[in-house]
C-alpha cells in the first residue's frame, strides 16, 4: 500500500533510521553525553523516564543477592578450610558443583514450584512484599555463592600453611585471633577482587531472574525491548548495565589499598 509505505519511510526518516549506521552511533554518542537517551520507539517514552523506573528493582536484587551470597560464602569458605578433607569439605564441594553448574532459570522454576505453588509459602512473582524477593534473590545468589565458597576455601588452604602463622601459633595466639587477624587478613585482596567479578556476574544473571520471576526490573525491560526492536532502549539498558561492571571493579580497585598498606607505600 502507497501510504503505508510513505508513512513508514516518514517514521524512520523522523528517528533517524535511515542515516548509515557510524552517523547513528555517532549522534547517539552525542545524546549519551548529555544524558539523553532519546525516544522509545514503541511508547515514545523518554528513555530515560523508562529506566528510572526499572533500575531500582534491578538494584534490589542484585545487592540483596551479593549481601547473601557474600555472608554465606566468606565464613562458610573459613570453615571448610578448617575442616578440610572432613565430610563438611566434602559435602560443600558436591553443593557447590551443583549451585555452579545447574541453570538458574531451572532452578527457580523448580523453587517455584515447591515453595510458591505447592507448599504457598512465598509469592511466585510480583514485586508488591519484600517476600516476593526471597526466591529471586536466593536464586540469583547460588551461582555465586556456591563459586566463592569454594575460592575462600582454596585461598585460605594457601595461606593456613604458611611459616608465620605457624610462628604465630608458637607465640600462643588463640586460633580464632591467628585465622581471623593472619590469615583472612592475607586472603583479602583475591577475594575482594573476586567479589568484583562476582558483581558483573550477578548483574547479567539479573537478566534471567526478572523474567523467570516477573520482576519488572531493567532486565525484564532489555528483553521486552530487544523482542520489540526498541533500540533506544535496548541501547541505554545495555550501556547501564556495563557501566555498573565497570563501577564495581574500579570500586574494587579503590579498596585495595585500605586492605593492604604495602600497596598503599608503594
Amino acid at each position: 500500500r502507497p501510504e503505508a509505505e510513505r508513512e513508514k519511510a516518514a517514521l524512520r526518516q523522523a528517528l533517524g533510521l535511515t542515516e548509515p549506521l557510524p552517523v547513528q552511533y555517532a549522534s547517539f554518542l552525542t545524546q549519551v553525553a548529555r544524558l539523553d537517551f532519546g525516544q522509545s520507539f514503541v511508547t515514545r517514552r523518554p528513555v530515560m523516564q523508562m529506566i528510572a523506573q526499572t533500575l531500582p528493582y534491578t538494584l534490589r536484587l542484585t545487592v540483596s543477592a551479593f549481601i547473601v551470597a557474600y555472608l554465606v560464602a566468606l565464613p562458610l569458605g573459613i570453615i571448610v578450610a578448617l575442616r578440610r578433607n572432613s565430610w563438611l569439605d566434602y559435602g560443600s564441594l558436591v553443593l557447590a558443583m551443583g549451585g555452579v553448574s545447574i541453570p538458574p532459570f531451572w532452578v527457580g522454576l523448580m523453587f517455584i514450584l515447591l515453595f510458591a505453588l505447592k507448599l504457598d509459602w512465598l509469592p511466585a512473582s510480583g514485586v508488591e512484599s519484600a517476600s516476593a524477593y526471597v526466591l529471586p534473590v536466593i536464586v540469583l545468589a547460588i551461582p555465586r555463592m556456591s563459586f566463592m565458597t569454594r575460592y575462600v576455601r582454596g585461598a585460605m588452604l594457601e595461606v593456613l600453611s604458611a611459616d608465620y602463622l605457624r610462628t604465630a601459633r608458637a607465640k600462643g595466639l588463640p586460633e580464632g585471633a591467628v585465622v581471623t587477624g593472619h590469615a583472612l587478613r592475607n586472603t583479602l585482596i583475591p577475594i575482594v577482587t573476586l567479589v568484583g567479578l562476582q558483581l558483573g556476574y550477578l548483574v547479567g544473571g539479573s537478566v534471567i531472574i526478572e523474567q523467570v520471576f516477573g520482576i519488572p526490573g531493567l532486565g525484564h525491560l532489555l528483553v521486552q525491548s530487544i523482542f520489540n526492536r526498541d533500540f533506544p532502549v535496548v541501547q541505554a539498558a545495555v550501556l547501564i548495565l556495563s557501566l555498573s561492571i565497570v563501577l564495581a571493579n574500579l570500586l574494587t580497585d579503590l579498596t585495595y589499598p585500605y586492605l593492604d598498606p604495602r600497596i598503599r607505600h608503594e
